[in-house]
């Protein structure tokens, strides 16, 4: 691959872009709304007499979160239509015509639509450092985040190219990539909690209590006979996964290992939430649990009961960043093959020059 050619058909799709008023126009926007958005959150904590030490960490993850749903939808925009409309236009028989391969064509609509889609990012950067910078948060938390945010990005607009390639009308390619970001944030936690009705087991609780007759007030005797109880139980440990791959469960697991202090007057942040929530099931559930009368309490037999033995669980977002990221490859292979020339086969009604 020709590294001068992908910059050549990168700087002419950036070229359209820019010259549009309407992109323009958009990024105007966008600083308007988190600007705003930011300045209403911050007066509301105010407001409530809330330190912006507290706060901050909340507005941050807030921020964080609505700047990559908005990302998440603006993606698909900026790729899914950049071959079949151009394929429709005939202007993209004028790149296959000269000696620029596919795979750098490809590859280079792919670089041009995710700088577009980092702009957006871009932008929100200077709000996202402002929060990290007045809630004392740790900047490796910041770093991580843009991370997932940037390659999540990418791996959308490389889906949007690989279905515009593969599909002859902008409309069908679009669609077909929405699906696949709905799937990915809504889907993926619809599709565990529908899991958790085929995950399920028995758990049985045996549990000794004090043989109050033979004890004394410096030594207790456990009965000899225990109560036994069973239980219907979610085995989380089984079906955690199928939500590993959602972005915004990857930033929550970011949260939960990077986070200094979660100690605040607003409890705990919303993405140390579903970090933890994530993590408790990753927890095994055990089938069977003993009680002895000697080390049994009531709050530790009600969190055993329900959750078992409490496990220290590695992060799992960088496995699952590289699912998405070989997913984004995969479709980039694709649209490669799709625009090989000669073409062997054509959709019906689909123009060549």
């Amino acid at each position: 691959m020709n590294w001068r050619a992908v910059r050549t058909v990168t700087v002419l799709e950036l070229r359209q872009r820019v010259r549009s008023t309407r992109w323009k126009v958009m990024l105007g926007i966008w600083a308007v709304v988190l600007f705003l958005l930011c300045a209403g959150i911050q007066g509301l904590a105010t407001l409530g007499n809330i330190d912006p030490t507290e706060s901050a960490p909340l507005l941050y993850e807030l921020t964080l979160c609505f700047v990559l749903g908005i990302g998440l939808v603006i993606a698909p925009t900026l790729s899914a239509t950049s071959i079949n409309s151009d394929r429709a236009d005939a202007t993209l028989a004028l790149l296959q015509a000269t000696t620029l391969r596919a795979s750098e064509i490809v590859f280079g609509k792919f670089v041009a639509s995710w700088t577009a889609a980092l702009a957006f990012l871009t932008i929100a950067l200077p709000f996202l450092a402002f929060f990290t910078a007045a809630g004392q948060m740790s900047a490796a938390t910041l770093l991580l985040h843009m991370l997932v945010m940037v390659a999540t990005l990418g791996a959308v607009c490389a889906v949007g190219l690989g279905f515009s390639a593969a599909t002859a009308r902008p409309a069908a390619s679009t669609v077909l990539t929405y699906l696949v970001v709905t799937t990915l944030v809504v889907g993926t936690p619809l599709m565990t909690a529908l899991a958790t009705l085929v995950a399920k087991g028995k758990q049985t609780i045996v549990r000794y209590e004090i043989d109050y007759d033979n004890s004394t007030e410096h030594h207790k005797v456990c009965k000899q006979e225990p109560e036994i109880y069973t239980y219907d139980v979610v085995h989380g440990d089984r079906i955690w996964w199928i939500v590993a791959a959602n972005p915004f469960v990857m930033l929550g697991d970011i949260s939960l290992r990077t986070t200094v202090d979660s100690d605040s007057s607003t409890g705990p942040a919303l993405l140390d939430i579903i970090g933890g929530g994530i993590n408790g099931m990753r927890d095994p559930v055990p089938s069977r649990v003993e009680y002895s009368c000697m080390t049994y309490t009531e709050e530790h037999y009600e969190d055993t009961r329900s959750r078992g033995t409490l496990h220290h669980h590695n992060a799992f977002w960088p496995f699952s960043l590289a699912f998405i990221c070989l997913g984004g490859a995969g479709c980039l292979v694709l649209a490669s093959r799709c625009l090989r020339t000669p073409a062997r086969t054509l959709a019906k009604g689909t123009r060549v020059a």
